[in-house]
């Protein structure tokens, strides 16, 4: 289930983004990477590293700067849709061993019924149309040709019953998931969403900043790998 929502790279979105300076490196960018954006990058790098002790000291100093408990269980959350449920699982019970009493946290719990599944339909469409504008129809036929039970789990449970729920905001959400798919090395899977990241108001800098931010935790490979997928967006 890991890789089954990241079809991104099946159709790039729209090329009406918003661009602004080059990536550079991170030390000379003009827009730095605010600190929800900066720690949902570090702790979605840190859950697929699989470092324990590191991903304590992570998730605390995220709960210090950028998240309230139900923020941070929310960006753990939507790591099933990039890493699969057992690292979602794990990231939750360290998150309980350092603070048994805040969880569980879930600002929001959406049962399945009727009426929350045609509003997972709904909203799955309006965000998968805003990240991909023009380019939201031809994705669809992409992945359709696939499969196209996958064309349905990407748009409704995927982007609708996961990344448009209104616990997280879409670009710290796109942050997060930029993070895991540089530790995964995908680069096709990661110029589609960078993309979409910049279509919700990140910037190239920005991404370069998030990049040399996952460098204590994966490769110099991944990492290289990373930057020349930002090359070619800029």
């Amino acid at each position: 289930m890991g890789q089954a929502f990241s079809a991104h790279a099946m159709c790039p979105p729209s090329e009406e983004i918003h661009r602004q300076m080059p990536g550079t490196p991170p030390e000379y960018s003009t827009t730095m990477l605010n600190q929800q954006r900066k720690h949902a990058v570090l702790v979605s790098a840190s859950l697929v590293n699989h470092d324990e002790t590191r991903l304590i000291s992570d998730y605390k100093i995220a709960l210090e700067e950028a998240f309230s408990y139900p923020e941070l269980v929310e960006l753990i959350l939507q790591s099933l849709l990039f890493d699969g449920y057992p690292c979602t699982l794990e990231g939750l019970i360290t998150l309980k061993s350092i603070s048994p009493h805040e969880l569980p946290a879930d600002q929001i719990v959406e049962e399945y019924t009727t009426e929350n599944v045609q509003d997972w339909i709904q909203r799955g469409d309006e965000l998968c149309r805003k990240i991909y504008g023009k380019n939201f129809e031809p994705l669809l036929d992409n992945v359709e040709s696939l499969s196209p039970t996958l064309k349905e789990w990407m748009l409704y449970e995927g982007y609708g019953r996961v990344l448009a729920r209104s616990a997280l905001p879409i670009d710290v959400r796109e942050m997060g998931i930029i993070a895991i798919l540089v530790m995964k090395n995908l680069p096709r899977q990661l110029h589609s969403h960078m993309r979409g990241a910049l279509r919700v108001g990140v910037s190239l800098p920005e991404l370069d900043h998030a990049i040399n931010l996952c460098t204590k935790y994966t490769s110099s490979i991944n990492i290289k790998s990373a930057q020349n997928v930002l090359k070619k967006i800029s």
